[in-house]
């Protein structure tokens, strides 16, 4: 329930506001003050009427929660409008001196507001009086948020192991598939099709097959593409192409290519070989007839492999393969792992009872493996008593299911329905808020992290003792636990972010989007879809990739002003298309929108639209993946910013004014890869006091002694010149900055061929302030391990031509997790990993050593192994393959242009992990 959340968010914002920044009693004073309070009492007594009204089942008016979202959003407005009066009144300029009067020029005052408030307040109370829901019960009353109850607590935070990917009851379609896969002596090109509906785990299936070792060794290439329902034949050619022509043909190289070109080099990358191209969630035959042309035909056994919902669609395959619901003893087996019930570390107290309930639970699931995963997550650690109040809900009708939803069985429908409605209140808005978002995209878990701090829906309750990105992975982290979205990439090897990307599942995503339209927290304007026209909403999310000038849709202008959000996506990047949405030309009427969000955008052809800089509310700013050559100064009067993401794309080198240290409430401020002064003054960041993350800091364009004065800066990544006396400034800051618990600096073009320069080395490389190193040129010599900072957890050393070893220095370092060697940063010819050597590391990639002959490696080292990639490293003639294969976590191997001698013993030792009954290892053959 949204409105919850929203409530709960302004009354966190107006606490925020009645303090200065140093925690002392802010300007707010006498009635002011009192007026303001008054007005979070109200808000806390309309929160709890909320969820004691649902947990009662009291059916709320819906009008009464518009009433209170509206008038929630309209006093956040009316304070910050207020203080940011205040706070122009303190300064000087007739930019500021306009915005002072701004607020004057309505003919309103924050009393007068106050007085509005509190009339509308006691309309919202006679209401609740009439109503005066009942207690909620003990059963529901332990899901709600406002509960501090153990059980809550133990959800928070807690330390989730993410099971591997479910294959119960796969077994027999995967033989079957294989089978077709490998041909029978079938030389010509087939298409094999898995069917079933949503939810049942085709696209599972298709990944298993993808990775076994047996297929990955019989094609010679492979391609997995994402097709969906809003297809776009330029996006599945790219992703394809660059599977396929790895290292032949540059990201830039392919974005630059016009379609038919794309179609063609796709063609010839396949021609000749035997390759296998997925093509997953395919819709439509014409999604076929528009991407067939791309495979050619050999006759050398290569194979198209298509997941799809739909009858028509297998017409195009020879084989089809129909993935039914699981029986019981399966649908029990995959509970008991999802729910907990297998776990000795979960403790249940009833457990026999709860194996009756459970199996009543799972009945009603039909075998749907999405149904019981969902329903499983929701379950996980709970007690007798919910597991009794679940079972309940799930034998009860679910009312109001909207008609879009009626195209798959009722009981998936209820199970993830069911799944939102048991979410507790602090995660419902931001499960939804994954609605936005294109389908069949991963997603950046970090910029959800930042929307929701943005958007408020991260409690300053819960972030007392913890950074509020913290909070939010611990939120995340729920929303995994409970199987609500799909961790699609996790960072193994770096301890600063637990996720890197993620997915949902295209039935959830529908609930999103579907709850969020009714709910009016967003609204999602897709051009290609037929949904031009807005509803009354608080955010929208505008996909541009098919806009065209003839389209539009109807904005309610009145409405303008109470979006919060405008979301702007843009997936087929190389189109760039010269108009905006005619209602988003001119954005000087959304003038309290708090979140700007670009991505995709190319501003070469497509201007920005006029009057953001009217929008001084914003907290967060973006142009992530956009082509924006110029930060516009008049960006930079923005008093409530917390977010500035400027990350174009690699190929565009953006040149920033001096301007950013007017934005002091900057929290996490983003650099471009490539960016440049405006003058030859290197850029100031002394005033941004309030940043905690500051990524691609580069100290030849901006003070590395600023970084002295960011007293709160948790995580730091930078580029320094090895040539540039900023190393030696860059590394004694780092060593004086107080709070920073992560940083990241790569050194490009250093070389250490003196004395001098072999001193900054080990200044360098002792600096316990890093965690992580990227190092490029001669360095020929390490210093001895104890001399190395303990803290490393990541190391590239790229063209550093140790002559010695390095292994036996580096292997004791106790936190490493990553280590890279490339580009001949060894030229001996003997590696060895000494016994209990590397205790901690998850990957290992030696790329591009001319010289290496022989790698060593003895019982106990590389422990934790989990990837290993080899790539042009020709005199290497084969690896400890028996010693590999018993370390428990070793599921990855990565072979790069290596000789077919090597190949063939990569091949022995997939046979020797098979016979250990191993059959987690993924081989992937490249450029070979």
């Amino acid at each position: 329930m949204t409105t919850v959340s929203v409530v709960r968010t302004v009354a966190e914002r107006l606490d925020y506001l009645l303090l200065a920044d140093e925690g002392a009693p802010a300007r707010y004073a006498g009635d002011l003050r009192a007026g303001i309070v008054q007005l979070l009492s109200d808000l806390s007594a309309i929160e709890k009427f909320l969820i004691e009204a649902d947990g009662s089942n009291n059916i709320i008016d819906g009008d009464f929660r518009k009433r209170v979202t509206r008038l929630a959003y309209e006093i956040e407005d009316a304070v910050e409008s207020y203080a940011r009066q205040e706070a122009a009144g303190k300064s000087s300029g007739g930019l500021i001196i306009s915005s002072l009067l701004e607020y004057c020029f309505t003919g309103r005052s924050l009393h007068k507001d106050l007085y509005i408030f509190r009339s509308r307040i006691d309309q919202l109370k006679h209401f609740m009086d009439a109503v005066n829901p009942v207690a909620r019960s003990a059963g529901t009353r332990e899901i709600s948020r406002s509960s501090n109850s153990d059980e809550q607590e133990q959800v928070i935070g807690a330390n989730i192991d993410h099971w591997p990917p479910v294959r119960i009851g796969m077994e027999e379609n995967k033989e079957r598939l294989r089978s077709y896969l490998l041909g029978g002596g079938k030389p010509e090109l087939s298409v094999i099709a898995i069917r079933g509906m949503g939810g049942i785990g085709k696209t599972t299936l298709a990944k298993l097959l993808y990775n076994d070792p047996f297929l990955v060794k019989h094609f010679d290439s492979r391609a997995w593409a994402a097709i969906g329902q809003d297809f776009q034949a330029r996006d599945i050619l790219e992703t394809m192409l660059l599977s396929l022509a790895s290292g032949l043909l540059s990201k830039n190289e392919i974005a630059e290519m016009e379609t038919m070109e794309l179609m063609e080099q796709l063609y010839q990358a396949q021609k000749g070989r035997r390759y296998l191209i997925v093509l997953d969630d395919l819709w439509s035959e014409e999604a076929w007839e528009n991407l067939r042309f791309a495979f050619p035909d050999d006759c050398n056994g290569s194979r198209i492999l298509i997941t799809t919902w739909s009858i028509r669609v297998t017409a195009i395959a020879t084989d089809v393969v129909e993935v039914r619901p699981l029986g019981m003893a399966e649908s029990w087996q995959l509970f008991e792992i999802k729910s907990g019930l297998d776990d000795p570390d979960i403790e249940y107290i009833a457990a026999d009872k709860m194996e009756m309930i459970g199996k009543e639970i799972v009945e009603h699931c039909a075998g749907v493996p999405l149904a019981i995963a969902v329903i499983g997550g929701i379950l996980r650690a709970k007690n007798l008593e919910y597991w009794n109040l679940i079972l309940h809900k799930l034998q009860q009708d679910f009312q109001n299911l909207h008609e879009d939803f009626q195209r798959t069985v009722k009981s998936v429908l209820h199970t993830i329905i069911l799944s939102y409605k048991e979410l507790p209140y602090h995660l419902k808005p931001c499960f939804i808020y994954l609605g936005h978002f294109p389908p069949d995209q991963a997603i950046s878990v970090e910029i959800v992290y930042l929307l929701w701090m943005a958007e408020g829906l991260i409690s300053v309750r819960d972030a007392t003792d913890k950074a509020r990105i913290e909070v939010a992975e611990d939120y995340f982290n729920e929303l995994v636990n409970r199987s609500l979205v799909i961790v699609e990439e996790q960072e193994q090897a770096s301890s600063s972010r637990r996720f890197k990307s993620c997915q949902v599942h295209d039935l959830i995503r529908d609930l999103c989007e579907w709850k969020g339209t009714r709910e009016e927290f967003f609204q999602v304007i897709d051009f290609g879809s037929g949904n031009k026209k807005s509803s009354p909403t608080h955010r929208v999310a505008i996909y541009l990739n098919k806009f065209e000038d003839g389209n539009h849709f109807s904005v309610n202008v009145p409405e303008a002003k109470h979006i919060r959000a405008i979301l702007f996506f843009d997936t087929d990047k190389s189109l760039p298309r010269s108009t905006w949405p005619r209602e988003f030309s001119d954005l000087k009427g959304f003038q309290w929108t708090r979140v700007l969000n670009f991505e995709g955008v190319d501003f070469r052809v497509r201007k920005l639209p006029r009057g953001i800089e009217k929008l001084v509310y914003l907290r967060y700013l973006s142009f992530r993946g956009c082509y924006l050559l110029e930060f516009p100064s008049a960006l930079s009067y923005f008093p409530f910013l917390e977010t500035l993401d400027l990350r174009v794309r690699v190929s565009c080198v953006m040149t920033i004014p001096n301007v950013l240290r007017k934005l002091s409430r900057l929290r996490h401020l983003y650099f471009p890869l490539a960016f440049q002064s405006d003058t030859k003054d290197k850029l100031k960041l002394d005033s941004l006091k309030k940043l905690e993350i500051l990524e691609n800091f580069n100290a030849s364009i901006c003070d590395a002694d600023d970084l002295l004065h960011l007293e709160n800066l948790q995580i730091l990544t930078g580029i320094v010149d090895g040539h540039n006396v900023d190393l030696k400034n860059t590394i004694s800051t780092l060593n004086r900055v107080k709070l920073l618990g992560r940083s990241s600096i790569v050194v490009k073009n250093f070389d250490s061929y003196s004395v001098e320069r072999l001193s900054i080395v080990a200044v360098l490389l002792e600096c316990n302030a890093l965690n992580a190193l990227d190092i490029e040129g001669y360095i020929g010599e390490l210093p001895l391990h104890q001399e190395i900072g303990s803290n490393f957890t990541e190391l590239v050393f790229n063209g550093s031509e140790f002559k010695q070893d390095p292994m036996p220095v580096l292997g004791k370092l106790p936190n490493l997790r990553s280590l890279v060697l490339c580009n001949d940063a060894f030229v001996g010819k003997k590696m060895v990993c000494r016994e209990l050597h590397f205790p901690q590391l998850r990957r290992l990639k030696l790329l591009t050593l001319h010289l290496i002959e022989e790698l060593e490696m003895q019982t106990g080292a590389l422990a934790r192994l989990t990837i290993l990639t080899i790539e042009q490293c020709d005199r290497l003639e084969t690896i400890p393959y028996k010693l590999l294969a018993g370390i428990p976590t070793f599921t990855t191997l990565m072979i790069g242009s290596m000789p077919e001698g090597f190949q063939n013993g990569v091949n022995k030792l997939i046979e020797e992990m098979r016979d250990l009954a191993n059959d987690e290892l993924t081989v992937t053959f490249y450029d070979c």
